[in-house]
């Protein structure tokens, strides 16, 4: 794509500064052709009100000095008169060309065998093919009288033409060869448009959008501006013709300008600049809203203004992200240096500094756009591939990430009991799942007899390595409290001592149950965990909620434990966090309502079947599988038998 374009892109420049105007070094020469714009005289009258049998006597004719002269935005009528003595040879130079492709109405006034004027109508109100001479630009046989000739032209849009004598054989070599040039330079875009639009579609990056939009109105405008819009397009409309230019420029540069914030990320990088491009995208869509109202004039005044502003913006962005050394700045950059020299040889070429080449005059913006285009095209495929070497490097980091949170997991698999505690009259269920990666729960035991149990649930904030740090730490912490048993109270308050400033900033919450199934007792302790839930042979559910701090942060905390009776067909549910926090898809909780409901319709399940059915009915309302889940799941479930 990048020499395919660096080709057509040299090619087109060789055509222009090579080409020069066709000049006859033969009298016999039928290719000749002459500009005679300086030949003719205008006279302006604003009230478009001057009937052609007074226009003479009225009008006050001034000499025209440029080849190629610019009238702007012109209001009223632009009489235009040639004097029999400037006549060129009629018969060598039988056709008038005025090389324009905006002009509303052109009406050729000339006089034949009397003193009555006869009339040629072209301009965008005359439908191309009913024109004398159809054309792109507008064309008027001369005939063979040497009478004085008068032009009245009108339009909306800003008026710059150039007068020349030529004939039938050379108009059509011209437009053979120019067409041929056109064809490339259109072609340029489409191959440009067809490019980027399958990249579009595959990266699915909006930046690419919007420059196919940019590409697509600004060839639309220059099809307008060249006058191959009106020709082979929409010959009969007078409508489309007319507002070919500012509309079609107008959404040229509303993408132009979604396209440069986003790409030059401005939300980010400077906020202000970015609200003040998106007004301008507005104004554009405004701008050419009004154009498709009939406001031509206006519209075309206002693209004006909307260029310029623009231009001036992008300018200070350019200079601030070349200071701050951004790389997508420099392409913008280059394309904008670009359009300012364009700017300056063109304004060298109206003050007649260089010398004028009417086919330069037209060709100089196209050529250049299309360059601004091809490193506007070259600047994606930079992103793509910045884009492309961000991704590697984010994918080999989630790799590396990865891999250190299965080791944490496999650290933290390999520490948990391998098996679970025999107590007499007591039957135990323990579930523990950790999220995809690594979980920050984990649990542990003693019983130093076959009657008596300390068990302990643990959930450390974060994941990782350091979560999996601080479990082996607080696995740590708790063996040093053996000897404290049988009170959940020291227990916990005893870990809180062994863990505080070795955990910042990450703390843990706990559990801790103890229980002795020969004297019927049950202390129960936590530490910022969820609660516990003791289930009556009856079917009563009562809710254990002590108070406590969570462990490492403070270096004191005064725990409170409760103690219940508990008889055969008791059950004792403890459990993490997760449990609670299962969602369903419309984003409902679980929750402790979904829990109780859970335990009373199942009060009489086998205890060994209590782990299944509490997972089932998790994964029923969550809709997902427990390995899908993004947090720890863990629970202990206790009968006395």
């Amino acid at each position: 794509m990048k020499k395919t374009s660096q080709a057509i892109f040299l090619f087109l420049l060789s055509l222009i500064f090579f080409n020069k105007p066709i000049v006859s070094q033969s009298p016999n020469d039928m290719g000749e052709r002459i500009i005679h714009t300086t030949k003719f005289t205008y006279w302006i009258d604003p009230s478009a009100s001057i009937p052609i049998e007074s226009v003479l006597k009225t009008g006050n004719f001034t000499k025209i000095t440029d080849d190629f002269v610019n009238f702007g935005f012109l209001k009223g009528t632009l009489w235009l008169k040639l004097d029999p003595k400037d006549f060129p040879d009629p018969i060598k130079y039988p056709l008038l060309l005025i090389q324009a492709h905006n002009i509303d109405s052109v009406e050729f006034f000339h006089k034949y065998k009397g003193n009555s004027y006869v009339v040629s109508k072209s301009g965008h109100i005359q439908p191309v093919f009913q024109r004398e001479i159809p054309h792109r630009n507008f064309v008027f046989r001369m005939g063979h009288e040497r009478e004085t000739i008068l032009i009245a032209i009108h339009s909306e849009i800003s008026l710059q033409f150039a007068l020349i004598f030529t004939n039938q054989r050379n108009l059509q070599r011209e437009d053979y060869i120019t067409q041929w040039i056109y064809g490339l330079f259109f072609g340029s875009l489409g191959i440009i448009i067809l490019y980027n639009l399958a990249i579009a579609f595959f990266v699915r990056d909006r930046n690419y959008f919007y420059y196919i939009g940019y590409v697509l109105f600004f060839g639309l405008g220059q099809l307008s501006l060249l006058g191959f819009w009106g020709y082979f397009f929409v010959p009969d409309s007078y409508f489309w013709k007319r507002i070919g230019i500012p509309f079609f420029f107008s959404i040229c540069l509303f993408f132009f300008v979604l396209f440069t914030s986003n790409f030059l990320k401005l939300k980010i990088r400077l906020p202000k600049m970015a609200r003040f491009y998106k007004v301008l995208g507005f104004l554009s869509l405004l701008n050419a809203s009004i154009a498709l109202l009939g406001g031509i004039s206006e519209a075309s005044v206002g693209v004006t203004w909307l260029s310029v502003l623009i231009c001036l913006s992008l300018l200070g962005v350019l200079i601030w992200g070349i200071y701050k050394r951004l790389r997508s700045f420099y392409y913008f950059a280059i394309a904008f240096v670009l359009l300012l020299v364009t700017c300056l040889v063109y304004g060298l070429l109206k003050f007649g500094i260089l010398p004028s080449n009417s086919f330069l005059e037209e060709m100089l913006f196209p050529i250049a756009s299309l360059a601004d285009i091809t490193l506007f095209a070259f600047a994606l495929a930079d992103r793509i591939q910045l884009l492309r070497q961000e991704k590697d490097l984010a994918l080999a980091q989630v790799t590396s990430l990865r891999k250190e949170r299965k080791i944490s997991r496999d650290i933290l698999m390999q520490s948990l009991p391998k098996t679970i505690p025999y107590v007499k009259n007591l039957e135990i269920q323990i579930f523990i799942q950790p999220m995809k990666d690594v979980g920050g729960d984990f649990y542990e035991y003693f019983s130093p007899n076959p009657y008596e149990l300390g068990i302990v649930l643990c959930d450390v904030s974060g994941h990782g390595i350091p979560a999996s740090l601080i479990s082996a730490m607080g696995k740590v912490a708790f063996t040093t409290q053996k000897n404290n048993i049988s009170s959940p109270k020291q227990v916990l308050e005893g870990m809180n001592r062994v863990l505080y400033g070795n955990c910042t900033p990450q703390y843990v919450t706990a559990s801790y149950v103890y229980l002795n199934t020969s004297t019927k007792v049950w202390r129960f302790g936590r530490a910022g965990h969820p609660s516990a839930y003791l289930q009556r042979a009856s079917g009563e559910i009562i809710k254990v909620h002590p108070k406590g701090k969570i462990i490492g942060v403070f270096s004191e905390i005064q725990m409170e434990e409760i103690t219940y009776p508990v008889e055969p067909k008791d059950r004792i549910l403890i459990l993490s966090d997760g449990v609670l926090e299962c969602f369903h898809p419309d984003g409902t909780m679980y929750g402790e309502a979904g829990l109780l409901e859970f335990l009373k319709a199942n009060r009489e399940i086998p205890n060994h079947l209590f782990k299944i059915k509490l997972i089932q009915d998790l994964e029923s309302f969550s809709k997902r599988e427990i390995k899908d889940w993004d947090d720890d799941l863990t629970f202990i479930f206790l009968e006395l038998v």
